[in-house]
């Protein structure tokens, strides 16, 4: 994974910077938070229920709706951001944003496949048998489980976790940080940094091994296939999947 002619192009050699890069990493986590606040604060605002804010608040079918409607604003806010600091200097393209992967067809699908295939293999040994009596993500779990089930609010996840979130996540993690420090680190060092910083931002220290084994799934994918249309349409699959499957 060493090999430089399979790393983007890097013309500009002040983008992406790794300063950048974390910089998107934080202002990411201050809108999820912000839109978080906001929305669950409206929510507790025009409630008519006459329960009080601190009794809506632990009511997981009450929070589950603004907090989805927060992770979708903040990230539509955030896809605009990056929008308009892509088009500059060509940059969507020296990420690899609008090109698909300099493999063959057969050869990207088939790695997409394997690759996502043992990271799937190692999250289940993960949860299995390092700690087989807590769920990954088990807080995000439950509140999905606890978002009524009316037709805008299944479409409303879907939209969130299989479309938003790896448009987002891959475009941030591995179109910015990685290539950030691939500039300092053997390709192997920049992908397992990415991950890292990938499962931390998820809040979750159970899940942490296993949100960073798909980082490294997905950022051995993107380095191979120097593609972000690649990683973003197998980010959506496996998401996709998971949602429907679960």
């Amino acid at each position: 994974m060493a090999d430089a002619a399979h790393e983007p192009d890097h013309s500009d050699s002040g983008f992406p910077s790794l300063w950048g890069g974390l910089g998107w990493v934080l202002l990411f986590l201050f809108l999820q938070i912000v839109a978080g606040v906001a929305a669950l604060g409206i929510a507790i605002g025009i409630d008519k229920s006459g329960r009080d804010a601190m009794e809506l608040a632990r009511d997981l079918s009450f929070i589950a709706g603004p907090t989805i409607i927060s992770l979708i604003a903040s990230s539509v806010v955030l896809l605009g951001l990056f929008w308009l600091h892509l088009r500059k200097e060509d940059r969507a393209t020296r990420i690899g944003l609008t090109r698909w992967s300099r493999l063959s067809f057969l050869q990207t699908v088939g790695l997409a496949i394997v690759l996502i295939a043992l990271g799937l293999a190692f999250n289940h040994l993960y949860a299995t048998y390092v700690i087989p009596d807590i769920k990954v993500q088990e807080s995000l779990r439950k509140m999905f489980e606890a978002l009524p089930d009316t037709p805008f609010n299944m479409v409303m996840l879907f939209v969130a976790i299989a479309i938003i979130a790896p448009l987002l996540e891959e475009i941030l993690f591995r179109g910015l940080v990685q290539n950030a420090l691939v500039k300092r680190l053997p390709a192997w060092g920049a992908i397992l940094g990415a991950s890292a910083i990938f499962g931390a931002v998820h809040m979750d220290y159970h899940a942490f091994p296993a949100l960073m084994m798909m980082g490294v799934v997905f950022g051995i994918l993107y380095h191979k296939t120097g593609s972000l249309r690649v990683n973003i349409v197998a980010h959506m699959l496996n998401n996709g999947a998971a949602l429907l499957l679960t």
